[in-house]
């Protein structure tokens, strides 16, 4: 068998191991259009939990085929999130208007003193 003619096209749109992971959890669970709900999940978990919960999932012998989804979200409540997360910390400084109009200055308001 000569596999020399081959090529192997990469799909483009999986560029990071996350979305690999999502692609093959929707295929394995029947739910290809649901990719961004697997892929949000892959992001916030490990990868081999979820492997493992899927197999559990495919494995399970008096599950509906239509349910797997749904058991497999239910299911991902007892796993532990990952903290690898790179969250953005949030600015609390206000970008200034660096624009070239100008804004007129605001007038201060006098204060009138009584006289006792």
């Amino acid at each position: 068998m000569d596999l020399s003619g081959l090529k192997i096209t990469p799909n483009k749109k999986l560029h990071s191991r996350d979305h690999l992971l999502a692609e093959d959890l929707s295929k394995m669970l029947g739910e290809a259009k649901r990719f961004s709900a697997y892929l949000g999940i892959a992001k916030r978990y490990h990868e081999s939990d979820l492997r493992g919960l899927a197999r559990y999932v495919l494995e399970k012998e008096n599950l509906p085929l239509e349910a797997r989804g749904k058991y497999f979200f239910a299911a991902l409540r007892g796993l532990i999130q990952r903290r690898d997360l790179r969250r953005k910390p949030k600015n609390s400084k206000k970008k200034k208007n660096t624009g070239s109009a100008r804004k007129k200055p605001q007038e201060k308001k006098k204060i009138k003193m009584r006289q006792a």
